[in-house]
């Protein structure tokens, strides 16, 4: 269905009985006078931190209203509930669902990582619009299973909170690249100062046993991730990301923001191989530092020829001769340097840097005419409309999935893995196989993704 048809689509008939029984779709968002949409009821999981942010934000649109509001933080509950009035709380979304799916249109999930797909499947599977934080996923299964049901249910608008995606110089430097403005893409490099200084990685699995503070309910923190004891100052609220029950590591966590561009540009969907280099990941975290070399299928910005991502995080940076800049160029912290036949392109994920290269000068060129835009109103404008959003989620489940590849392959660090993207296996190396998907504890199952329904 094309852009313009399921607009209209969507603003003469989406609330009709023929829209309903479309897709068995049993979606009822509030109507107006007209039959239209006119407000979206948001429901909001996860209400401190990022999602503290991502609920000022969405709820700062004239057409939102947030209808309910969930955390198993009870501060971060009684905050929110505070300016909400009006919204109902839960400690468990799943009740939330239960009490209120036929009350609200769309869900903004702003979880521990491993609880993103969990809930961001069952809002799909209500037939809710989701905003979900990034990373959209924990594995390669919840990553193809989510481009599975986005795809078969397009009237839902989806956006992955990859909110700099949406800034003026990332808009502009993907339109760039896709317009071939570095000619054929030969290799990507992107880096990272994560997580050197934010959370730690490279530890064995922390000892201890706690009391759980009166506010936290452990046990809906933990979710679907196996049990373990609370321990202070440890996993909750910021410290889990390190953690593979939780986390994603570095690479999950920031890439999404940095290699997000030429991804998405270059439309590389198929990784072939990955190797990480690393020397510190223990079976309970990533590694404090680590060199992610995956190759991807040719494509045509490629020439068919395959290209290959190289991601380093911890403090780690490619060399100015790799990335063919001057020798005495500063590199950012957070960056992706894109090289091309013609030219390098360097882009930052969040300040507005962006450069050409070419045989170690830089490069005057023409920026086109894009502005930025908010990541989050579009997503509520595209509840609407029906536009795409920048990052929805066919887009960023492919992305994270390529993502989750390379967390994974740090089980394995120092060995070259072989990837088939069509079965999701290693053939060449069946140990890693069992960590394409992780079995959900016991009481936790998610229709749509603890079976393929």
């Amino acid at each position: 269905m094309s852009n313009l048809n399921r607009r209209t689509f969507i603003k003469t008939t989406l609330g009709s009985a023929a829209a309903a029984s479309m897709a068995g779709m049993a979606w009822k968002p509030y109507r107006g006078r007209g039959g239209s949409l006119e407000l979206l009821r948001v429901a909001s999981v996860g209400v401190g931190g990022m999602g503290w942010s991502d609920l000022n934000r969405v709820s700062d649109h004239a057409a939102v209203e947030i209808a309910a509001l969930c955390d198993v933080d009870s501060n971060n509950l009684g905050r929110a509930r505070d300016i909400f009035e009006d919204a109902r709380g839960f400690s468990d979304w799943r009740e939330m669902f239960g009490a209120m799916g036929n009350e609200i249109d769309a869900v903004t999930v702003s979880t521990p990582d491993h609880m993103h797909a969990p809930v961001t499947m069952t809002a799909l599977m209500n037939n809710k619009h989701v905003y979900c934080q990034k990373p959209l996923t924990h594995t390669i299964h919840e990553s193809r299973r989510m481009v599975e049901v986005a795809k078969r249910k397009p009237l839902l608008t989806t956006q992955m909170g990859t909110q700099n995606a949406s800034r003026q110089h990332k808009r502009q430097a993907q339109q760039m690249l896709t317009d071939g403005i570095i000619g054929e893409v030969k290799a990507i490099h992107a880096w990272s100062d994560r997580p050197a200084g934010w959370w730690p990685q490279g530890k064995d699995r922390p000892s201890g046993n706690d009391p759980v503070p009166g506010y936290l309910k452990w046990d809906l923190w933990l979710g679907v991730a196996p049990t373990r004891p609370y321990v202070s100052e440890t996993y909750a609220p910021f410290k889990w990301r390190g953690i593979r029950d939780f986390g994603c590591g570095a690479l999950g966590d920031m890439a999404c923001h940095i290699a997000d561009t030429p991804i998405q540009a270059f439309r590389l969907y198929k990784p072939t191989s990955v190797l990480v280099e690393a020397t510190d990941a223990t079976a309970d975290m990533f590694p404090s530092t680590e060199r992610v070399i995956i190759e991807f299928a040719g494509v045509d910005a490629s020439g068919g020829k395959p290209v290959t991502l190289s991601w380093t995080d911890g403090g780690r940076k490619p060399t100015p001769q790799e990335l063919g800049v001057a020798e005495d160029v500063e590199l950012l912290a957070n960056c992706c340097a894109v090289i091309g036949s013609k030219a390098t392109m360097l882009v930052d994920q969040e300040k507005g840097f962006l450069e050409m290269w070419s045989d170690g000068k830089r490069m005057d060129f023409k920026k086109p005419n894009l502005e930025g835009r908010n990541h989050w109103h579009q997503w509520v404008d595209a509840a609407f409309d029906g536009d795409q959003t920048q990052s929805n989620f066919i887009f960023a489940g492919r992305m994270c999935e390529t993502l989750a590849l390379g967390a994974l392959a740090s089980r394995f660090p120092n060995q070259k893995l072989k990837y088939d993207s069509k079965s999701m296996t290693f053939p060449d190396f069946p140990e890693a196989n069992q960590w394409v998907k992780t079995d959900y504890r016991e009481g936790w199952a998610v229709k749509g993704l603890s079976e393929q329904t």
